[in-house]
């Protein structure tokens, strides 16, 4: 992780000589003055002063002295943090939640994964900025394994992994004093001449379709494109006249929007999002989660 000559220069720089280096390292001055020149060879400057009664740094070399101690002091820390998620890797699987990615259905399967399974464990780690990268992705590996909601059919194809568990269908939010607040039931004529906020072209395929059904056959019909959603969107809809393009799974989110069914055939896919190179641990979880499916659905077919 770092220039091992480093350890030469500092055993060099706390003993004042090159002789009490080399005892204290186990090998000979002369080996030691070649890792010293050839450290202040890659460096451009001189590290040490040279006498009789031995060496002195430079302030230079002062400089550097200070700067690799907390260098090497570094360079472990961060090797004990890799070894430590690899050895994690392989009995604990990290769960990402957040607002738009909550667990509704891993506390259940978890549960019965570690009855099976004693030895797999479960975390929630902290969601902070390093769950994605510059451009949005997620990291996994960085800091959690696996996300429970919605995939992005269209945007996520190919990033990542995933297991479905169940289809959710396309519904509308609206704010409580919305004209289409009392109705049980929204027909896509109810959704005419209205303003509807839903995710921006090429994130779902089903999405996209819908999106299509709207501007073909219902023209009077606004779209406002949302890049992405968050707590931000639903307080938009319930300032303003709009109609929230979501999914009933999301209802226990906008709790001061009112959630009501579409009469349509469009529905996502709902489940287990996890990385193209999941740790052991994770494969193992969704193994015995297909496994688990498998189970239910042949007890149903009885």
């Amino acid at each position: 992780m770092y220039n091992h000559q480093l350890d030469t220069f500092i055993k060099v720089a706390e003993c004042g000589s090159f002789s009490k280096a080399a005892n204290a390292l186990y090998i000979t001055a002369t080996a030691v003055i070649q890792q010293i020149n050839l450290l202040e060879e890659r460096c451009g400057f001189q590290l040490f002063q040279r006498s009789n009664r031995g060496v002195t740094l430079t302030p230079a070399g002062r400089s550097l002295y200070e700067d690799s101690k907390a260098l090497i002091r570094f360079s472990d820390n961060i090797l004990q943090k890799a070894r430590l998620l690899a050895e994690a890797s392989e009995t604990t699987v990290r769960i990402g939640t957040s607002l738009m990615f909550k667990c509704r259905l891993l506390p259940e399967l978890c549960a019965k994964a570690g009855r099976l399974y004693p030895e797999l464990k479960f975390e929630i780690p902290p969601w902070d900025d390093s769950s994605t990268n510059q451009d949005g992705d997620y990291e996994f590996g960085i800091t959690h394994d696996i996300l429970e909601g919605i995939f992005c059919t269209r945007l996520w194809k190919g990033k990542y992994q995933f297991l479905e568990l169940m289809r959710t269908p396309i519904c509308c939010a609206v704010a409580k004093d919305h004209r289409l607040a009392r109705k049980k039931l929204l027909t896509m004529e109810d959704l005419n001449s209205e303003y509807l906020l839903m995710p921006i072209r090429d994130v779902s395929y089903e999405l996209d379709a819908f999106r299509d059904e709207v501007l073909n056959h219902y023209p009077t019909t606004h779209i406002i494109d949302s890049p992405g959603y968050g707590l931000d969107t639903f307080t938009q809809c319930e300032m303003n006249p709009y109609v929230l393009i979501t999914q009933p799974v999301y209802s226990d989110i906008h709790n001061n929007l009112v959630t009501i069914p579409l009469e349509t055939s469009y529905t996502l896919p709902y489940g287990l999002i996890y990385s193209n190179h999941p740790t052991m641990a994770t494969e193992k979880f969704i193994r015995i989660v297909r496994e688990m499916q498998s189970r239910r659905q042949q007890d149903h077919s009885r």
